[in-house]
């Protein structure tokens, strides 16, 4: 479907399918489950806890930052069920502003979110493996650092592997390691009740003590909270493999983000009931504290259980990251041996691999803390932009087919929030948001260097072909 509107134009495309649609509504909400919020929880609780101060102002902040990002999701849902190809927000901006518009959301998506977050959940994966099977192990041993960086490097093969051949198999698998993580939570929650009905906690006899008023920390907490509640993204870039998808997106993120508000606040109790608000702060795998505080057998169960879920959390992000790459490649905007295809599998096994790679370097740093600022400050500009494409398209072309459709003030409210924290994080924490900036911005130069300079030498266009040659000859691949 196409339409002029003076020099403009907005192309709503039906493309030959090129990737199966086996994604039904269980698999939609397993995946959805399974990365939303992925593992923070067992992981970075500390971090919303330290900006927020209080059991009450912790609470109170992560459901407001967690409604700010569930409408963000239905509108991301709206603009899938319009635009139903592979690459989700890429796609959305480039078919609604034009092509350097997509070209900065996989750029930024690809660098801000993939790479930290695929280094995020292997390192955490690679952490409680360890714990679950050496619990007593010194966190400061020399060996560690190198135990976790073998591990989380052998994760990702695997599941780069895994994707690439068998995916089918994978989407099973995916089912039991989002239960782990249901589990997990299930055991923190139920010894969180056990506490509160047979002890009085000392962090419930002053629940304000200690609140925050201060606005800068306020909407870095908030930062956290939009990190923790990250990763849905992935399955909105999964559009083309999604069955029915204006019906399935709608009422799988409905149905999460039902599911995840309630145990999450849950486990928040739990772990509160059990450790002093200091301690949550300090604590580098708080799932691990909370065990041994309550019984210290639990430790290596639940261990492994959260490890697994960082498996399942890390797949579900490899498959939708690798997405984006796939989709910008089709359009011309990147490489274009990242949009091709395994003649038997039809994975996009170079774009896998692209994020598998960037992830595994980035997981070499260990910047747990800047992986989250990242994240959260490119989830903020992504979401404006996607908004900012979804109230366009409502002026502009409200005939446009529409199967499912958010009400307006949720866009709205999100260019409020999205402008608001984007301007208090800025302030609050100029060094690592500026330099996130830049490197975003960084796209502008590169757009006009691979996609928009048309008249390259011809040395450099031979050796760009062999570079090409030889990866689809070595992946064994075929034009998407």
């Amino acid at each position: 479907m196409s339409s002029d509107m003076g020099d403009e134009k907005v192309v709503v495309e039906k493309e030959t399918p090129q990737m199966r649609r086996s994604l039904s509504l269980f698999h939609v909400v397993a995946l959805l489950v399974s990365i939303t919020g992925h593992v923070a929880i067992f992981i970075t609780p500390g971090s919303i806890v330290e900006m927020s101060g209080s059991v009450v102002s912790t609470l109170v902040i992560y459901g407001i930052g967690t409604f700010v990002v569930y409408s963000l999701a239905l509108c991301f849902a709206e603009l899938g069920t319009i635009f139903q190809g592979a690459g989700g927000p890429y796609v959305y901006l480039a078919l609604t502003f034009g092509n350097i518009y997509g070209f900065l959301i996989a750029w930024g998506y690809i660098v801000l979110i993939s790479g930290p977050f695929v280094a995020f959940a292997s390192q955490t994966a690679a952490l409680y493996i360890i714990r679950a099977i050496f619990p007593n192990m010194d966190c400061q041993n020399k060996w560690y650092d190198f135990s976790m960086v073998l591990l989380s490097g052998w994760i990702l093969v695997t599941l780069f592997y895994m994707n690439c051949f068998y995916l089918k198999t994978l989407l099973r698998i995916q089912s039991i390691l989002t239960m782990c993580k249901m589990v997990a939570i299930g055991i923190v929650i139920g010894a969180g009740v056990y506490i509160i009905a047979t002890q009085s906690p000392e962090n419930f006899q002053k629940p304000l003590e200690g609140s925050v008023t201060n606005p800068g920390h306020i909407s870095v907490a908030l930062l956290y909270v939009i990190f923790s509640n990250g990763g849905w993204q992935a399955v909105t870039t999964l559009t083309e493999e999604v069955k029915n998808p204006a019906q399935t997106l709608p009422r799988a993120i409905q149905l999460t983000f039902g599911i995840n508000i309630v145990l999450i606040v849950l486990t928040y109790i739990a772990y509160m009931s059990v450790l002093d608000m200091s301690e949550i702060v300090e604590t580098r795998a708080i799932a691990i504290l909370f065990c041994q505080r309550v019984w210290e057998p639990l430790v290596p169960v639940v261990s492994a259980l959260v490890a697994l879920a960082c498996i399942g959390a890390l797949n579900t992000g490899l498959m939708g990251h690798s997405r984006v790459l796939y989709a910008a490649a089709r359009k011309g905007d990147m490489p274009s041996v990242l949009g091709t295809l395994h003649p038997t599998s039809r994975t996009p096994m170079v774009a896998v691999f692209a994020i598998t790679t960037y992830g595994g370097v980035m997981a070499l740093t260990g910047a747990t803390t800047l992986f989250m600022q990242f994240i959260g400050l490119y989830s903020l500009i992504m979401g404006l932009k996607v908004v900012l494409a979804l109230l366009y398209l409502r002026y502009k072309k409200p005939e446009l087919s529409r199967p499912y459709k958010v009400p307006i003030l949720f866009p709205l409210l999100q260019v409020v929030v999205c402008v608001g924290l984007m301007f208090l994080i800025l302030v609050q924490e100029p060094v690592s948001m500026f330099g996130g900036l830049l490197i975003y911005l960084a796209g502008f130069p590169i757009y006009w260097v691979c996609v928009t300079w048309k008249n390259k030498p011809k040395s450099f266009g031979k050796a760009i072909g062999k570079i090409t040659s030889v990866i689809q000859k070595l992946f064994v691949q075929v034009p998407g």
